[in-house]
C-alpha cells in the first residue's frame, strides 16, 4: 500500500499573481498554467502519484479541479517561500505511518518522471556521511552535458566547478527529524538556485572565491553546508535532467514548444499504476 511507504512528497505551488509567469497567462499560479493543454502541477502530481517511493502527497496551493485524486492532503500556501515550506513540512509530518523522509518539489518541472523520481530517492537515501550516518538532506545536480542532451533548446544556468559545471534540480530530499533546523536554510538555497554566485555566498567568501576561478568542488560544498546545517548534507549527480527543467517563461508553453524537447505524457497516463 501507498500509506505504508514512509516518504511523503510535498509539492510547492504557491507564488500566486506573484509569479511573472502566472501573471502574463492569467492563472492563480504557475501551478495552473497550462502546458499542452494540461496544468504544470498536474503533471508533477502524476508523476509522484505514480512513484513507487511515495506514500503520501501533500499539495501547497490554490486548489484545481483537474489536481483531484492526484494529492492526498491540500494546505493553502504561505506569503513566503519559507511560509509554505512550513505549512507543506507540517502537514506531511502530521500524515499516518511516522514519516520519515520529505520529498521537497517544486510544481514547475512538468517532464518529471515516476521513473526519475523513484532513482533519484533511491540514489539519495543510500547517501552516507563520512562517517557512516545517513545523509539528512540530498540535493539533485544535473551536469550540463546531461542536461544538453536532454533538453538542448532550454537555456540553464551552470556552475562551473572542479568536478564539471552542473546545474541544480527542484527536489529536496530530507530527514523528517531536520526539517526545523533546515527550513531557513533551505528558503534561501531555494530563492538563490539559479544564482550561482548567490549560492556561494550562502557558504561563505572562500567558496566564493573557489567558484570564482573553477576550482570548488561537489564535496567541498557537502562540506559546508554540512557545517550551516549541523547535520550531514550531499549532493547527488542525477543523469535525470527532467528533475531541473523547470517551465519559467513564456518561450516554454504550447506554440513555442521546440520539437526537441522531450514529448509530454498525459498525466493520465503518468498515474496509471500497474
Amino acid at each position: 500500500m501507498r500509506e505504508a511507504n514512509p516518504l511523503v512528497a510535498v509539492v510547492l505551488a504557491g507564488g500566486g499573481h506573484r509569479d511573472r509567469l502566472a501573471r502574463a497567462v492569467g492563472v492563480a499560479s504557475k501551478a495552473h498554467v497550462p502546458l499542452g493543454g494540461v496544468p504544470l502541477g498536474e503533471y508533477v502530481l502524476a508523476a509522484l502519484r505514480a512513484a513507487d517511493c511515495v506514500g503520501r502527497t501533500v499539495y501547497v496551493g490554490d486548489p484545481a479541479g483537474s489536481f483531484a485524486g492526484l494529492y492526498d492532503v491540500r494546505v493553502p500556501a504561505g506569503e513566503r517561500l519559507v511560509d509554505s515550506l512550513a505549512l507543506g513540512a507540517g502537514a506531511a509530518l502530521a500524515q499516518p505511518g511516522d514519516p520519515r523522509w520529505l520529498l521537497i518539489v517544486t510544481a514547475d518541472v512538468p517532464w518529471l518522471s515516476a521513473a526519475a523520481v523513484d532513482r533519484f530517492v533511491a540514489g539519495a537515501t543510500a547517501l552516507a556521511a563520512p562517517d557512516g550516518s545517513p545523509a539528512r538532506l540530498v540535493y539533485p545536480v544535473v551536469a550540463e552535458a546531461d542536461a544538453r542532451a536532454q533538453f538542448p533548446q532550454q537555456d540553464r544556468t551552470y556552475a562551473a566547478l572542479a568536478d564539471g559545471r552542473f546545474t541544480g534540480g527542484n527536489l529536496v530530499l530530507l530527514s523528517a527529524d531536520a526539517v526545523p533546523a533546515l527550513l531557513p536554510l533551505m528558503e534561501r538555497a531555494y530563492r538563490n538556485r539559479k544564482n550561482p554566485l548567490a549560492l556561494a555566498r550562502l557558504v561563505g567568501l572562500g567558496t566564493l572565491l573557489k567558484l570564482l576561478v573553477g576550482r570548488a568542488s561537489v564535496p567541498q560544498l557537502e562540506r559546508r553546508v554540512s557545517d550551516l546545517l549541523g547535520a550531514p548534507a550531499r549532493a547527488l549527480i542525477s543523469h535525470d535532467a527532467c528533475v531541473a527543467a523547470d517551465v519559467d517563461r513564456l518561450e516554454h508553453l504550447p506554440g513555442t514548444l521546440d520539437p526537441d524537447l522531450p514529448h509530454l505524457a498525459a498525466p493520465v497516463d503518468l498515474a496509471r499504476r500497474t
